[in-house]
């Protein structure tokens, strides 16, 4: 067999040969009680989800007047408790777990930036940085330069090559599966063994270590039992959650776990579209809920969109790009079973309190969102966490009082 390392025989290796020059040295194991170590799922619906759908303000004559052939039907939406507000048939999955206390949804949330462009409100997402495009690293990756281990594995991007929100210099990897993280092709183990042998010729230097580190990530993540009781439904996303949960309850010293999931970009026929995308959202969380078990406490997800729907309809029963929307906060140890609401106070949708005439206003700033899940559930105080919003202070008093 021809062991040569050459550029073709490097991209053969599939994860392998892409994840080997960019992994640091001293990946190990660590050994932690389980559901100990704080982890934070970051989930983009990406497209612009509709967040008067998701969550419906029952109690706002304005949101039935303004849409009178796109409205959430009076008394077929779900009651979120005492709340006033309703949750759409195609999320009932997650109701029990709103009732329990364990889940909240943020109303009213997003970025101050006006920017209606899906690719301008992404990127100011993903980079925790509205308005400004000089920013170009993620800002879950300004937090692992900051507070991670500094091992590949702390950061996982799953069913994409990298999340926008996980770019920068700090140690990440990326894979579609658990299972397809592996070498490809055919002689793997010849393959491997000639790898190994090349570049343990290169003791102490970046490319040796990064080879050698990069088999030890492989192996690794193929330790990872994924075997479960729970089960989860076709499609997208409930694979993929699968996944992040036997990961999870691996505790192999992951951090942080970024999904992207598209869909959400309703301009026509907009509940008989969010009946598929919400079903299939809702479902997979319920059972990802149920799968992580013991590490329900320790894990806190966090489902995010670039920006809302307008307030009134369009004529494809369907909305176009507005401003205010919903973000999802589930587990953690959160104080849930609540619409979270700045000041507890609903910006309101009569024409007057619109943004711009046509928007729910935001009155939540998503990066303080972003800035109680890193400083409550993960660990790192605010003054730690400048470097990860540029150009914008977190305060205690700005915090939407998720664990309160």
């Amino acid at each position: 067999m021809d062991t040569r390392l050459t550029r073709r025989s490097v991209l053969k290796t599939g994860a392998i040969g892409l994840t080997a020059f960019l992994l640091p040295s001293a990946i190990g194991r660590r050994v932690h009680a389980a559901g100990s170590n704080p982890v934070l799922v970051a989930i983009f619906q990406r497209g612009a989800a509709d967040g008067l759908t998701t969550c419906v303000p029952t109690f706002d004559p304005f949101y039935y007047s303004s849409r009178p052939n796109v409205q959430v039907p009076p008394g077929t939406e779900l009651a979120l408790g005492t709340t006033g507000f309703g949750l759409y048939a195609a999320f009932a999955p997650l109701l029990p777990i709103f009732d329990a206390g364990d889940l909240a949804l943020i109303h009213a949330c997003g970025s101050p930036d006006p920017s209606r462009s899906h690719f301008d409100a992404q990127d100011f997402m993903d980079r925790a940085a509205p308005g400004n495009k000089s920013i170009t690293d993620g800002w879950l990756n300004r937090w692992l330069a900051i507070a991670g281990s500094g091992e590949p594995i702390q950061g996982v991007s799953l069913r994409t090559s990298k999340a926008k929100s996980m770019l920068g210099p700090a140690s990440s990897i990326a894979f579609e599966s658990i299972a397809e993280f592996a070498m490809e092709g055919d002689s793997v183990a010849e393959r491997r063994d000639a790898l190994e042998t090349r570049y343990s010729l290169l003791p102490g230097t970046i490319l040796g270590g990064s080879v050698t580190d990069a088999f030890s990530a492989v192996d690794l993540v193929a330790s990872v039992d994924t075997t479960t009781s729970v089960v989860y439904p076709a499609g997208e996303l409930g694979p993929v959650l699968q996944d992040a949960a036997a990961l999870i309850k691996a505790d192999i010293g992951i951090k942080v776990i970024a999904i992207d999931i598209g869909g959400w970009d309703h301009h026509s026929a907009q509940l008989a579209a969010m009946d598929g995308v919400g079903g299939q959202l809702a479902a997979s969380l319920a059972a990802f809920w149920t799968d992580l078990g013991a590490c329900q406490s320790s894990t806190l997800t966090l489902a995010m969109t670039e920006f809302g729907r307008r307030v009134g309809e369009n004529g494809a029963l369907g909305s176009d790009h507005g401003h205010g929307g919903v973000m999802w906060a589930l587990g953690g140890g959160l104080t849930g079973g609540r619409v979270v609401l700045k000041d507890d106070q609903w910006p309101g949708l009569a024409p007057a309190n619109l943004f711009g005439g046509q928007d729910l206003a935001v009155t939540t700033d998503f990066r303080d969102v972003f800035a109680e899940a890193l400083s409550v559930h993960m660990g790192t105080s605010l003054a730690q966490l400048a470097p990860v919003f540029p150009n914008f202070t977190a305060s205690q008093a700005n915090l939407p009082g998720l664990y309160t």
